[in-house]
């Protein structure tokens, strides 16, 4: 049996909200003594539900949103300062909140997908609470579950339909904007930390950068028109079970020499999240992200990371690069993504921002000189080489 369910959100956290509520003149002491316990009511009993609900985190329920306002240090530890990789919030990108620090909090817990490890505290300063979108339930088989209905109503968020709608639910609104991030994965890093991953048997190949993704932003434009089984599949890392995008056997050899994360089902994962956002077929998102990858490894930028395989490259020196090969102001457009890996900063991969209509023929420095600006990520990092360093 399904039920309606609201994010399983952690008990700390959760009372941070209520306190946060309770001081909100606009939102709570303005109610009226009915509507608060119809509120309080409402709140007990969906915290009881989420307990019964045991799935619910598999169904790709998540807690509220962080949305950056600027960039900030994302710290593993508060007290240590420790940030490995020198990760930063990105501005307007939203994050899934997991926790608070204490009962007089400075700082979220945040989840941010491209990090290692990925749990990272971030000063509440640095940007807000998405709106009420947090009141969000999963479907009811009931069709107008009533205590939701008083919550999110009382509360000032979406009611009826608009609340039953969780927010891993596939999408029809497809990227009208033509603007993306392109991933391009430095592979030999990856398997540096990632060693037992079928497509790491060999150690990484350094021949180039490799295809990750091709991802239409904003960042939250995700599962565009996927069921809830996929997503739910693909949330949960079960790749295999995902439906093979319909692509010829060209570009899936292609594909396959670009994309070694293939043998692994990446291009599945890859699909089902970013590529039904892509306003084109599987056929058209791939053999694009190949084309942009393959332009990338033929510019000065993928020969500065090939000539320097076990060497330190700081962000402003790739940086430089990318406005020597595609014009002044295309580095400011680049984030350099590091890991730590025992102490050693490895740079795992590049994201470009890109803005445009990308086909074969696109000209890269275009694509990338018409985005917006972005963070530079970490401070250095190693070209790692193949196998175990």
């Amino acid at each position: 049996m399904r039920i309606a369910v609201i994010p399983a959100l952690n008990p700390r956290y959760r009372a941070f909200r209520l306190k946060r509520a309770e001081r909100s003149p606009s939102r709570y002491r303005s109610l009226t003594l009915p509507t608060r316990r119809i509120v309080l009511s409402a709140a007990f009993a969906f915290c009881a539900m989420v307990m019964i609900a045991k799935e619910a985190t598999a169904q790709g329920v998540t807690g509220d949103s962080f949305v950056a306002s600027e960039s900030c240090p994302a710290f593993q530890s508060i007290r240590k300062g420790t940030n490995p990789g020198e990760v930063s919030t990105v501005q307007g990108i939203q994050y899934e909140i997991i926790d608070v620090n204490g009962n007089d909090p400075t700082h979220y817990r945040i989840r941010m997908p491209e990090a290692r490890p990925q749990e990272r505290w971030v000063a509440m300063e640095c940007g807000s609470l998405a709106s009420a979108s947090s009141v969000q339930l999963s479907e009811s088989p009931y069709g107008d579950p009533r205590g939701a209905n008083a919550l999110a109503e009382a509360l000032g968020g979406p009611s009826g339909k608009a609340a039953a709608t969780a927010p891993s639910e596939a999408t029809d609104q497809q990227s009208p904007s033509g603007t993306y991030v392109l991933a391009a994965n430095w592979h030999p890093a990856f398997c540096e930390l990632r060693p037992r991953s079928r497509d790491c048997r060999s150690g990484g190949m350094e021949d180039g950068f490799k295809l990750h993704g091709l991802w239409p932003q904003p960042r939250n434009n995700e599962y565009c028109d996927v069921s809830r089984r996929d997503i739910a599949a693909d949330q949960r890392g079960q790749w295999r079970d995902l439906p093979e995008p319909q692509i010829t056997m060209a570009t899936e050899q292609a594909l396959a020499k670009a994309m070694p994360g293939m043998v692994a089902d990446l291009h599945k994962h890859e699909w089902i999240k970013h590529g039904t956002c892509y306003e084109a077929d599987a056929e058209e998102y791939f053999t694009d992200s190949l084309a942009l990858v393959e332009k990338l490894n033929a510019s000065p930028v993928g020969k500065l990371f090939r000539s320097n395989r076990g060497r330190e490259l700081t962000s402003e020196e790739v940086r430089a690069v990318f406005d020597d090969a595609f014009g002044r102001g295309a580095g400011k457009r680049v984030l350099v993504d590091c890991n730590d890996d025992d102490g050693r900063s490895i740079i795992n991969e590049l994201q470009v921002n890109l803005e445009g209509e990308i086909t074969p023929e696109s000209d890269l420095g275009d694509l990338i000189l018409n985005a917006s600006t972005s963070p530079p990520g970490c401070r250095s990092g190693i070209v790692d080489r193949s196998g175990s360093q």
